[in-house]
């Protein structure tokens, strides 16, 4: 090789290395390059994936309440619209199937069976209905919150009832199974006989006991009326929605008793 030759190709190295170098910081400035970390184990780092862009999700609102938790009586026994009111309910006795559904009723209300005769019914208390018969058919008269399981026994098979007994909206409603407002209702004490059939009557009501002397008489509790005495009447007024017994006892006569249911 001559030395024309080498001078040539000493020229062209040259270059080729500048070229080199001015990339090579052209590149630096930029984006310099950072190392990414390893995870553990060496294993490639893994990548998020990318957040929705939807709407953000909404916390959520108050728990609505129930039929079951709403309006609770005393007893524990709801007395809102999970409850039918103080009304007449019937039921067929001379039917058959599985036991009756659950039933919730307030005070004062009737419970009346038909189609069945004098025997094959019984209940697990008396002390919150009761109940009068008359050509096959029963009226039970609601007397106080509690639970009463009816046992009714036809020619077919035995079936139940769970009757929830509550106690009424302190607000006047509806009341069909009861008398309308600002009613009397009288007690002939004179005609004797049996007990008289649980009526239901609203608590602005009068209860009006005639013919009877200024002795013989007693009300339980006492204090759920108010009497004024005149003549051989009383007339009775309510302090408060109860369930009252009356008593009268008129002359040598057996002492005879009406219960009176009053609601608001």
């Amino acid at each position: 090789m001559n030395i024309r030759s080498l001078r040539r190709l000493t020229r062209a190295g040259a270059l080729a290395l500048a070229t080199t170098a001015a990339a090579a910081a052209c590149t630096s400035a930029a984006a310099p390059v950072t190392a990414l970390p390893e995870s553990a184990g060496g294993a490639a780092p893994s990548v998020a994936s990318p957040t929705p862009t939807g709407s953000p999700p909404t916390s959520p609102g108050p728990v609505p309440v129930t039929s079951s938790s709403a309006g609770a009586s005393q007893t524990g026994v709801p007395a809102g619209s999970s409850c039918l009111g103080a009304l007449v309910h019937r039921i067929d006795a001379s039917e058959t199937g599985p036991p009756w559904k659950r039933l919730c009723m307030t005070v004062g209300g009737v419970l009346r069976v038909t189609n069945l005769g004098p025997e094959g019914f019984s209940a697990s208390s008396w002390n919150n209905v009761e109940c009068s018969y008359e050509a096959a058919v029963r009226d039970c008269r609601l007397l106080r919150a509690g639970t009463v399981k009816f046992t009714i026994t036809n020619a077919h098979q035995t079936r139940t009832l769970t009757l929830v007994i509550a106690k009424g909206a302190s607000s006047s409603g509806s009341a069909p199974a009861c008398t309308p407002r600002r009613t009397t209702f009288t007690i002939d004490a004179a005609e004797g006989g049996p007990p008289g059939r649980a009526v239901c009557m609203r608590a602005n009501g009068v209860v009006r006991v005639v013919n009877l002397g200024p002795d013989g008489f007693q009300v339980s509790p006492s204090d759920a009326v108010v009497c004024s005495y005149e003549a051989a009447v009383r007339e009775c007024r309510f302090t408060r929605p109860e369930t009252v017994t009356f008593t009268t006892t008129h002359g040598d006569s057996a002492p005879r008793t009406q219960r009176v249911v009053a609601v608001r």
